[in-house]
């Protein structure tokens, strides 16, 4: 093929001699001129109204802790006088035993029966999101699912803290002004351990405590809490029976505690302190609410009618009337320990 003629544009200016010259001036990205030669000359002004950054229509969540301390409001309000501001729960003690014989002549003496009374109150809680007509209809992303989901989370969350922070009382107080203390073991130089946990159930069983239906006591600990437990390498720790007879549910591999000593561990991050957990059978957590008509144990996510003039306001948000107590202080420990790390 004959050699091609014409002499070289102002622009074929690339850093190679005749006849290998650079082609004209290129149209590139957006990019930065920084990742280009010097040469040939570089147009970015038409790369930069088309080249943009995509986005990922994904709105990511922050992590989050797993919600579990409703579920142990073992005693609810389900049988009401009527509606009120706070339910009374009433105890009658047992009669003690009488092993005594009776005699003939004489007439048995009336045994006083003691009672006593626990006032559980109710408060409102809740929260909600506004969003403008202007961002509805200007985002990229439909915000309405969003919204929903994160102030559905928002709603178990601020409940079960409502439970959690219940379970840190450490006495009640009944309606005779008597004052119950919630027992616990442990100290902040402690390791969580069988004998910590066993100490537990000790005052648990001693107290006359039901276990939960499944026939165990549950424990809620830290991941401190419970990295103390793998880490005991002891001949009557955890790691050293669950490497020889693993069963309901501990494995080493997966890092599942599962049940030890009669308890089901839970190892959950939701907590008041690193250093704090809870050992509890049943009726350890009571939970009041009103049984009121759109009422109930539930809170129940609201979306608000558009009332503004321009109808360009719309909310959504939760609701709940609602109130927790610990129902009986012997049905729950408290557990303490350092929130060091064990070597």
């Amino acid at each position: 093929m004959p050699a091609g003629t014409g002499t070289p544009g102002a622009n074929q200016n690339g850093p190679l001699a005749a006849p290998y010259l650079s082609p004209g001036e290129i149209v590139t990205a957006a990019g930065p001129l920084s990742i280009n030669a010097p040469a040939p000359i570089v147009d970015i002004s038409l790369g930069s109204q088309f080249v943009t950054q995509a986005y990922d229509l994904m709105a990511y969540p922050a992590l989050r802790p797993q919600m579990i301390f409703d579920q142990f409001a073992t005693i609810g309000a389900t049988r009401l006088t009527h509606n009120g501001s706070s339910v009374r729960f009433s105890f009658v003690d047992d009669m003690a035993a009488q092993t005594t014989p009776l005699l003939e002549n004489i007439d048995v003496d009336s045994i006083a029966l003691a009672t006593r009374g626990l006032s559980l109150g109710m408060r409102e809680y809740g929260s909600a999101v506004t969003t403008t007509a202007l961002i509805r209809n200007t985002s990229m992303i439909p915000m309405e699912p969003i919204l929903a989901e994160r102030v559905g989370y928002n709603m178990g969350l601020s409940v079960d803290n409502l439970a959690r922070v219940a379970l840190d009382a450490t006495s009640i107080t009944y309606d005779d002004a008597t004052t119950e203390t919630v027992p616990s073991v442990g100290s902040s130089t402690s390791y969580m351990n069988a004998s910590l946990i066993q100490q537990a159930v000790y005052k648990l069983q001693a107290a006359n405590v039901r276990p939960f239906p499944s026939g165990l006591y549950v424990a809620v600990v830290t991941p401190t809490q419970a990295q103390h437990l793998k880490a005991d390498t002891t001949d009557t720790g955890w790691r050293y029976i669950v490497a020889r007879t693993p069963s309901e549910g501990n494995n080493i591999y997966r890092g599942e505690i599962g049940t030890y000593e009669g308890v089901h561990i839970v190892v959950n991050n939701n907590m008041t302190t690193q250093g704090a957990g809870y050992i509890m059978g049943a009726e350890a957590l009571a939970k009041a609410y009103s049984n009121a008509p759109g009422y109930g144990p539930n809170p129940h996510v609201v979306v608000s009618p558009v009332v503004d003039k321009l109808k360009r306001f719309a909310s959504i948000g939760w609701y709940h009337l609602v109130g927790y107590s610990i129902f009986r202080p012997s049905n729950l420990i408290h557990m303490t320990t350092t929130i060091n790390l064990k070597p």
